[in-house]
């Protein structure tokens, strides 16, 4: 499974607020819904208006009556302007002014109105459905990518023109049986569509003609667009800035996380000794928490195991009283006249007390080579002399067991105390003796890049399955029953900590072929050369 970041992990939650574009298109599709509905609401009741004012007008209908021309434009007529003024005569002069003048004051309005007779014929029409064009400044970029999903509102629609006659739609029918009705409708070039509303204009009893009002639908499509932009906008808005603050937020919390981890591994080495403190937090929320917890974990670890490290120190000093009136007592009983079957006795307490005086003796230098990394001066020094000059001594010290020591070219220079590293090696050789069952004890001392590698083998058993990380444990051995003398499974643990202590490592592992085991210590060499 990927691995997702503090960052990575916010970001994904982000992304629930993806939801709001779906959620903002639903309210949009609402409004648009609400519109239209307004919009047919509005027409009806101008033609409703409309029809009123012309009931029971019979004399409107008897004669021809001039078409109210858009503000602004040429006059349209049934027929032409000329002939229409003579017509405004007898029964069609007091019709034609009062019509004109109803419609004349709708021209302002952005829908267009008709009358028509019951053949159909338009007596007269007001307005226009073409809206004026709109100054309102855009960005050309931004119209590019609303046009990718949004419908815009067209003004170069073809239409009937609105005199003559019109079509008997059913929404014409409807009002000239007495019927109010709407409608829409597509234009002819299919590039806008048409709300109309018609509503019967009565004489008497009967309906002599239909007032018809018709809108098109760009100005509902006009506003939904501007709901949507500005929908829209917000959310990229609110999108671009929550993911703005969420990173800042989550690279925050992110690196006080880090912190908090650094300091954790700096106060802990490598061999889980505690070797510093977390610093104080004051931060009221829960990484403050956190912080503040593990800084008491670590000052009751760092107790705990300072406890550890002096016990062995104390415990070989309050042995030493008991031991030393023990051996006096044995002494005593070897200068005194004791029978032979107690002779027996006398030599088991003495090889019990020297196998104790032995392990007390392992714990004493372990504590002391624990203060001595503390105290002892570092200098840099010739590695290769140093594990030479020890070769030359196991030889001596062990002359029934061959050694064998393969060494660099030129000077390993290493940054530490040269003797803790002589007495890490000879934990290392001591190891090797008393693992071996035969063959030559191999020592070597290469250069591997900026660090150099020392290894010790010995021909033997192989390591136990598992167990190869264990060995470097304290009090944790796997030495046989005939070993060549106590021991509490120190050396190995000195070895990591001398190699630690120095900024190196060391690994145990079996040799090709099975024939035994060795141990590789890695140190870093600095530049120069040995100190004077």
């Amino acid at each position: 499974m990927a691995r997702l970041g503090i960052r990575a992990q916010l970001l994904l939650v982000l992304t629930v607020f993806l939801a709001l574009p779906w959620l903002g298109v639903e309210y949009v599709r609402e409004l648009e819904k609400v519109l239209r509905e307004s919009q047919e609401r509005t027409l009806a009741g101008t033609a409703q208006a409309v029809a009123i004012a012309l009931h029971d007008r019979p004399r409107l209908f008897d004669a021809p009556v001039p078409l109210v021309a858009p503000r602004g434009g040429p006059p349209t007529d049934l027929v032409d302007a000329a002939a229409a003024r003579p017509a405004l005569s007898a029964g069609a002069s007091v019709a034609a002014p009062e019509l004109a003048q109803i419609l004349e004051g709708l021209t302002r309005t952005t829908a267009r109105i008709r009358v028509v007779d019951r053949d159909l014929t338009v007596l007269a029409r007001g307005g226009s459905l073409r809206r004026p064009a709109s100054d309102e400044p855009r960005s050309r970029w931004i119209d590019r990518v609303y046009a990718l999903f949004l419908d815009r509102p067209r003004e170069d629609f073809v239409d009937d023109g609105g005199s003559g006659s019109v079509p008997a739609r059913r929404e014409v029918i409807a009002a000239l049986d007495g019927i109010p009705a709407t409608d829409r409708r597509a234009t002819d070039d299919a590039r806008a569509v048409v709300v109309t509303a018609a509503h019967p204009i009565w004489v008497g009893d009967r309906v002599r003609g239909a007032v018809l009002v018709e809108e098109t639908t760009n100005a509902v499509l006009a506003e939904r667009n501007r709901a949507f932009e500005r929908l829209f906008n917000l959310v990229v808005a609110i999108l671009l800035v929550g993911s703005v603050a969420l990173t800042v937020y989550a690279t925050w919390l992110s690196s006080r996380i880090r912190r908090l981890r650094d300091a954790a591994e700096a106060a802990i080495d490598r061999d889980g000794r505690v070797r510093g403190s977390l610093p104080s937090s004051r931060a009221r929320d829960e990484n403050g928490d956190l912080a503040r917890s593990y800084a008491g974990v670590l000052e009751r670890l760092a107790a705990y195991a300072s406890y550890q490290e002096q016990l062995a120190s104390r415990l070989s000093h309050e042995l030493r009283t008991p031991l030393a009136v023990v051996r006096s007592s044995l002494d005593n009983l070897r200068a005194s006249p004791v029978p032979d079957e107690a002779k027996t006795y006398v030599d088991r307490a003495q090889q019990g007390l020297d196998r104790l005086s032995a392990i007390l003796a392992r714990m004493t230098e372990a504590a002391r080579l624990e203060g001595a990394l503390s105290d002892s001066a570092r200098e840099r020094f010739d590695l290769g002399e140093v594990v030479a000059g020890c070769v030359e001594g196991y030889r001596l010290a062990y002359p029934a067991r061959p050694f064998a020591y393969a060494g660099p070219d030129g000077p390993m220079t290493v940054d530490g105390v040269p003797e803790i590293v002589a007495q890490m090696l000879d934990k290392l050789v001591d190891n090797a003796i008393d693992f071996a069952t035969g063959g030559t004890i191999e020592v070597t001392l290469a250069r591997d890049g900026d660090r150099a590698r020392l290894t010790v083998a010995n021909e033997g058993p192989p390591l136990p399955d598992g167990g190869a990380e264990r060995l470097f444990e304290p009090l944790v051995s796997i030495r046989p029953k005939e070993g060549r003398g106590p021991h509490l499974g120190l050396g190995l643990a000195i070895v990591r900590i001398v190699a630690t202590r120095h900024g190196g490592i060391v690994r145990l592992r079996d040799r090709a072929g099975g024939r035994g085991v060795q141990v590789e210590v890695e140190l870093p060499l600095v530049a120069g050369g040995p100190s004077m």
